[in-house]
């Protein structure tokens, strides 16, 4: 039986996001992955490359941090193909970043991703940090300071990452970030909110300005354009001002039966790094060139 169908049969969920059924051919745990976890892997990794390549004299040092990395590999549910996580695609660039700062709640994740890096790139400078990634900033400052050109990938499974969090990293960085904005967790909770049970809401929005912005609306594709246009007027505070409110550069990723399930989207303070963006979405995951 496929071990996705397993899950479903005796209704078990998977733990801290790891399969409880499957592991790797190196016979460590994977993460359960959604299909459409391809989609924004691709754009992930052509941005990882142009980052690299075209930033590799300016920038000698750069670094790469993600605040979910999970253990290395994933399971996509439903086919039980085995695909690389963000971690390993990051340690494998051709243009290889100089520092890699890999974060996750979870021991066991942690532990497989060591083994795994270990394995791929032996001498890669790997630094690893088991916790809450809201309680972990300092540990990754120690890391990076104003000499690293800094790539971070913030990728909740929810609303996790509290903006106090970006706030406190990003401070004196340069700091390129890619957000998984979660319009579906957003979509599935925000009237639970309105009812005042909002504090999760108000952590990741760094306000409780996001009321007024959607009070009255009842359209969930309204609702969650104009709580992302909420999110990057927040990060515009930061001194990330090289975007628009929701548009094309806004990656829409979804899910079953074509249902919304979240925005990537590039957050710096530099042109030329919204220039690559543009750039990396001019073949699309389905692999049709767009005209941008």
């Amino acid at each position: 039986m496929n071990v996705c169908l397993k899950c479903k049969e005796e209704n078990i969920k998977e733990e801290n996001g790891l399969c409880p059924f499957s592991v790797g051919a190196d016979n460590l745990p994977v993460r359960c992955f959604g299909f459409w976890a391809k989609d924004k892997l691709y754009y992930l990794e052509r941005y990882m490359n142009i980052f690299n390549s075209a930033m590799k004299m300016k920038w000698p040092k750069r670094a790469y941090v993600e605040l979910f990395a999970g253990p290395g590999l994933g399971i996509v549910r439903d086919s039980g193909n085995i695909l690389r996580g963000s971690p390993l695609i990051a340690l494998d660039q051709p243009v290889p970043f100089a520092r890699h700062i890999f974060i996750d709640i979870n021991p066991d994740a942690i532990d497989a991703l060591s083994k795994r890096t270990k394995s791929l790139k032996p001498a890669a400078d790997v630094k690893l940090i088991i916790g809450d990634c809201n309680s972990s900033v300092e540990a990754i400052r120690k890391n990076v300071d104003s000499s690293y050109l800094i790539l971070t990938f913030i990728d909740p499974t929810g609303m996790q990452a509290k903006f106090s969090t970006i706030r406190n990293l990003t401070r004196d960085l340069r700091m390129d970030l890619i957000i998984n904005f979660p319009l579906q967790a957003i979509n599935r909770s925000y009237t639970y909110a309105l009812q005042g049970h909002d504090q999760k809401y108000d952590d990741f929005f760094g306000s409780k300005e996001w009321r007024p912005t959607i009070t009255g609306l009842t359209d969930m594709r309204s609702i969650g354009a104009r709580l992302l246009d909420f999110y990057k007027n927040q990060l515009r505070t930061l001194g990330y001002e090289q975007f628009e409110d929701l548009s094309d550069d806004d990656i829409l990723v979804r899910g079953p039966k074509n249902i919304p399930l979240y925005y990537l989207f590039l957050a710096s303070k530099s042109e030329i790094a919204h220039k690559f963006w543009k750039e990396i979405q001019k073949i699309r995951a389905n692999k049709q060139r767009q005209l941008l």
